[in-house]
């Protein structure tokens, strides 16, 4: 009766797309959306990564649980194979990297899974 209980209080998802879309990190799709995304007020952090980049998978739950953490910083991702151009406009090269954005002007970059980095920038950049 418990199992059933509990396998019934549970949400279903379909995919993993369904997962990553309850988080609080936004899918940035393209440059208008991009765009849009960092001309915000609040920091924002965008992680381009891409499916088949091991460090990537690596940094993907600290930087979601950062997302959690941390609302007074906005936090996005863009994956390089599917935006292209994103990752060009903004000299993309290696995977995982970090952009930071302040009032849409770019404040920092990490370049590499650097959890303690990340964190740091975070604090710095968010005056936390």
């Amino acid at each position: 009766m418990f199992r059933t209980a509990l396998r019934s209080s549970l949400p279903k998802f379909s995919s993993v797309n369904s997962i990553r879309s309850l988080s609080k990190v936004r899918e940035i799709s393209d440059l208008k959306q991009f765009n849009q995304f960092v001309k915000d007020d609040k920091v924002s952090v965008i992680d381009f990564y891409a499916t088949w980049c091991g460090p990537c998978k690596a940094l993907e739950p600290i930087f979601d649980s950062l997302a959690e953490k941390v609302p007074e910083v906005q936090f996005g991702r863009v994956d390089v194979d599917d935006n292209q151009k994103v990752a060009h406009e903004h000299g993309i090269t290696a995977m995982p990297t970090c952009l930071f954005f302040k009032n849409g002007k770019k404040v920092d970059t990490i370049i590499g899974a650097n959890p303690p980095k990340l964190v740091e920038l975070i604090k710095k950049h968010a005056e936390l």
